[in-house]
């Protein structure tokens, strides 16, 4: 199959086809990429590799299409990366119907040649929902793909799926979005890795979901006070010293990394929130006194913070999580948020529902300020302090926590670039969203040396910030 025609009929009618919808953004090659080694399958249908991967079944490529598409639902709205052969776009426009819409991008011109050469792709063009992006300039393909996915957010059952083998073969001429591309494929990834453990998280807390009161009843409760939201990033070590003077007249808000950050410095925040499902929560809240703090929690936290919190506890639903949609009535009345899988979108969505203005960010760095993960402060510094080898620098071990995950660069508060995982890009970008998304709340971030947070300018000084927490008309 290695001699196929670039103007065979297949290639003539799916070009025609795809012109007809005004897909076409860039020209497509007019070689059969040497790359690409096309093999007949056990059934009949072709196959690919793209150099060493491959695309589809050797087997059955319809088969494992179907199998690729059998959770979707009628009406579903999809965002798929990778066109590969098609097959699994026709068993994804099965699944989802007339209703549906089904929006691909491919980023590797050479896939899509071969699949425009070696199949009939007219039917999948002619879907009335049926949207494909490609091109050669990044900027533009990534602004195509910011306007369609603006349509798909608010769609009740958006589904964003990733055909794996594709998602290998995208070019290097892709650096930003391939790693927002990971980025996203990393957050769809969370409940997959979790999801059974919050199974059984929520039937454990139950019951103390169905009796705590939900944030519904803290709607507006700080309305016209300053807030401020603690996290445990690197910087909290600069602007510590002087939160213990602040508590009369601000809400302190903390993350449940930093809770016993406060409390081992006699500083007792009004809320703390944990989302975390994992074992590893529980720690935060080991030896630390409740007081007078207010926790609010997921239902899927980890039940032993429930256990152990003797304070006041309010529940808040995820928007989306498939637990806010088995219990329609229930969120309602408790309340939901938007925020993602970091606890501090968390503190800083609910800051904004409870009304402070402005909100000030300390110790939210989303990068590895100072070469660090976390504030020297932290329980990570103090396990990393236990583990510490005669002759090993304290700084060494951050770095080795640092590799943790793929790293990549963001600009700085310090007009600057410094380095980030994708995991904490993910939660900037979330952070960004939210305060975006209020513009009627002002939101900065303090003291920080890490990555720079769009529409939460940075201050630079403690001067600065009690300008701006006495004067909040300014």
């Amino acid at each position: 199959m290695g001699d196929l025609s670039l103007h065979n009929h297949f290639y003539e009618n799916n070009i025609k086809s795809l012109k007809a919808r005004a897909f076409e953004s860039a020209t497509l090659p007019d070689t059969f990429s040497n790359k690409i080694s096309v093999m007949d399958t056990a059934s009949g249908l072709p196959t690919l590799r793209f150099e060493n991967i491959l695309l589809h079944s050797s087997y059955d490529p319809e088969k494992e299409a179907r199998r690729f598409a059998e959770k979707l639902q009628s009406g579903a709205c999809v965002c798929l990366y990778g066109f590969g052969l098609g097959y699994h776009l026709t068993a994804i426009l099965d699944k989802i119907g007339p209703q549906g819409h089904l929006l691909v991008i491919e980023l590797n011109p050479d896939i899509l040649t071969a699949a425009l050469q070696l199949r009939d792709q007219t039917k999948i063009f002619a879907h009335d929902h049926f949207h494909l992006i490609y091109g050669t300039d990044e900027a533009e393909v990534s602004r195509k793909i910011s306007s369609q996915m603006s349509g798909l957010t608010h769609a009740n059952q958006l589904e964003v799926l990733f055909h794996t083998p594709s998602f290998k073969c995208i070019p290097t001429s892709f650096p930003a979005l391939t790693n927002a591309l990971e980025v996203m494929l990393l957050e769809r990834r969370f409940p997959a890795i979790f999801g059974d453990l919050e199974e059984e998280n929520y039937s454990l807390n139950k019951q103390v979901v169905a009796s705590a009161p939900g944030i519904n009843v803290l709607k507006n409760s700080g309305k016209g006070q300053p807030g401020i939201l603690v996290s445990a990033g690197p910087s909290l070590d600069l602007t510590l010293p002087y939160l213990a003077r602040l508590q009369k007249d601000f809400l302190i808000a903390c993350v449940d990394t930093s809770f016993p950050i406060l409390i081992n410095n006699d500083i007792q925040p009004d809320f703390v929130f944990s989302l975390d499902p994992q074992i590893d929560s529980v720690e935060h809240f080991i030896d630390c006194s409740a007081g007078n703090t207010k926790l609010i929690f997921t239902p899927t936290a980890n039940p032993q913070v429930l256990t152990n919190f003797s304070g006041e506890r309010y529940v808040v639903f995820k928007e989306g999580h498939r637990l806010s949609q088995d219990n329609e009535a229930m969120v309602t009345e408790k309340g939901i948020t938007q925020a993602g899988g970091s606890v501090a979108c968390l503190g800083l969505d609910m800051l904004i529902h409870f009304g402070c203005d402005p909100i000030f960010m300390l110790g939210q760095d989303c990068a590895f300020a100072g070469n660090r993960y976390y504030s020297s402060y932290s329980k990570f510094n103090d396990q990393l302090q236990n583990k510490i080898q005669k002759g090993t620098p304290l700084k060494n071990l951050h770095q080795e926590k640092t590799r943790d995950k793929k790293q990549m660069q963001v600009k700085g508060t310090q007009e600057n670039f410094i380095l980030t995982d994708q995991v904490m890009y993910s939660y900037l970008r979330t952070l960004e969203q939210i305060i975006e998304a209020h513009p009627e709340t002002r939101v900065f971030n303090l003291n920080s040396h890490g990555a720079e947070i769009e529409h939460a300018p940075t201050l630079g000084s403690i001067n600065e910030f009690k300008y701006l927490a006495c004067n909040p008309t300014q």
